[in-house]
């Protein structure tokens, strides 16, 4: 596999392959679920979605949180749609080949709206591309800052990914502006 390749089937093998869409198709069904039973009812069952992978299929580590029902609202269509295209495969209908680009681009559309569902980057065992982790984008761009700004504030942080930016046209004398901002690692 190459950087910058999708869910990668040469690099992960048919078994492999055919977990990871398992899995992916299976959270993004609990998502969905908890979604839909927060807005009929008011309230979801806490750990109902949690992200859990079966052990030895991810490379990293996902902590066991919940989605963020904001993300799953505004991503409620794509991964309907998204994980309908994958169905077959995760249901053992159709077996994934290894090297079908088709299926790699849409097992990887899943897998990133899953990612942006529970802020969490999910890398499988094989692939090139950063561990599973907590993931956190964050970006603030304002006119003008007179007090302080922060893009992202973390109190205690054991791990993950920030990426962050901070853009202000101006800083008054008295302000501060900030990308990130961590009061304790580890």
């Amino acid at each position: 596999m190459t950087v910058g390749d999708p869910f990668s089937p040469a690099a992960l093998g048919g078994e492999a392959l055919t977990e990871g869409i398992k899995f992916l198709y299976q959270q993004a069904g609990e998502v969905l679920r908890r979604w839909r039973e927060r807005r009929d009812r008011g309230t979801a069952p806490a750990g109902q979605a949690n992200l859990r992978a079966p052990e030895g299929l991810l490379a990293g580590t996902v902590a066991p949180v919940e989605p963020r029902d904001d993300q799953a609202e505004h991503l409620e269509r794509e991964l309907r749609e998204t994980r309908r295209l994958l169905a077959d495969y995760a249901e053992g209908i159709e077996v994934p080949v290894p090297g079908d680009r088709l299926v790699a681009e849409r097992a990887d559309a899943l897998r990133r709206l899953l990612e942006a569902a529970y802020g969490q980057r999910i890398t499988f065992r094989g692939e090139q591309r950063p561990p599973s982790g907590p993931l956190l984008i964050a970006e603030i761009d304002v006119k003008q800052v007179a007090g302080d700004a922060a893009a992202v504030r973390v109190r205690q942080m054991n791990g993950g990914e920030i990426r962050a930016s901070a853009k202000a046209e101006r800083v008054g004398e008295d302000g501060r502006l900030s990308a990130v901002e961590i009061d304790r690692l580890g």
